[in-house]
């Protein structure tokens, strides 16, 4: 696992990276990346039990390297912003309760761990290590299976990333 430089670092995810890894086929790569994800009871309800069917929902079913945790003090979601859904709320609850970094793409839950101190990146980190580490040869065509499978993605941060990883526009100067 990469993201556990030293000691072992747990780490909570929301739903979102999990099925956009997940509808690109390619949950395995973020396996190899975290090694372990641990998810909240509501996360488990929206992939496996609303997700029944989908190839993503047996998957996270049957992942042994996918726990499930629960949140012991419900009383912090109700401090959580309202715009959140249950399994943002959850997975911010259940990463400050245990001391986790928490993987999530959405910018409302981003800003909400910020201010909780959490620690949090989102799938554009899972690519780039995935690529610094060699799993990958290159992030280019990953980032464009998320995107194919329904992971949005601005413009300007794909074009950012592609070149903070080495991929970008290489510029011509006449």
């Amino acid at each position: 696992p990469l993201l556990r430089e030293g000691a072992s670092v747990k780490i909570v995810s929301d739903t979102g990276p999990i099925l956009s890894f997940a509808r690109a086929r390619r949950l395995n790569l973020l396996r190899q990346v975290v090694g372990e994800l641990i998810i909240p009871d509501a996360v488990v309800q929206e992939i496996v039990v609303r997700g029944k069917g989908k190839p993503e929902a047996e998957e996270v079913q049957q992942g042994a390297w996918i726990k499930r945790g629960s949140v012991k003090d419900r009383s912090v979601l109700e401090q959580l912003s309202g715009k959140l859904n249950l399994g943002e709320r959850e997975a911010l609850a259940l990463a400050k309760e245990i001391g986790a970094a928490l993987l999530v793409d959405e910018r409302e839950t981003r800003t909400e761990a910020l201010r909780l101190g959490i620690y949090h990146f989102g799938s554009l980190k899972i690519i780039k290590e995935a690529k610094d580490h060699g799993i990958i040869p290159e992030a280019k065509p990953v980032l464009d299976e998320l995107i194919a499978s329904g992971t949005y993605l601005s413009d300007i941060l794909y074009k950012e990333f592609l070149r903070e990883v080495g991929e970008g526009d290489i510029l011509v100067t006449q």
